[in-house]
């Protein structure tokens, strides 16, 4: 999987996120967020586009260390050509992938100077050695 460092030197990743009930997959560009520990975060409005069926409301912990309620769904997502089941928290912004989804993966980049006009590219790719070797 290959992706772009963006014009606010994020890290973002395309991932296709299956639909419920016959509806469209959708292809989303999401921020990895090292800080975040769920799999992915999408807006109401792509929750409600794709009919995600709802799963459990859950207090979450924040980066500011507050607490708030927020709704998961289940979906599908392709990741690294495959299809996989992930809980996804709704909570309005833009699209995070976390950790839960990058576990098992390796990101790799080497950063040079930046031509005008050229996006910096990124590797995810799977680990060759088992989580906490290495």
């Amino acid at each position: 999987m290959t992706g772009v460092v963006n014009d606010r030197l994020e890290a973002t990743l395309s991932i296709v996120v299956v639909g419920a009930d016959g509806q469209p997959p959708r292809e989303v560009s999401a921020v990895m967020d090292t800080g975040y520990n769920g799999a992915i975060t999408l807006p109401q409005s792509v929750v409600a586009a794709l009919l995600l069926p709802r799963g459990a409301s859950r207090e979450v912990t924040l980066g500011d260390a507050s607490r708030k309620v927020f709704d998961y769904f289940n979906a599908e997502v392709v990741w690294d050509s495959q299809m996989r089941k992930v809980r996804v928290l709704c909570v309005e912004g833009e699209p995070l992938i976390g950790t839960a989804l990058l576990r098992g993966f390796q990101v790799g980049k080497r950063l040079r100077a930046r031509r005008p006009g050229r996006a910096h590219r990124y590797s995810v790719r799977r680990r060759s050695v088992p989580d906490g070797i290495g």
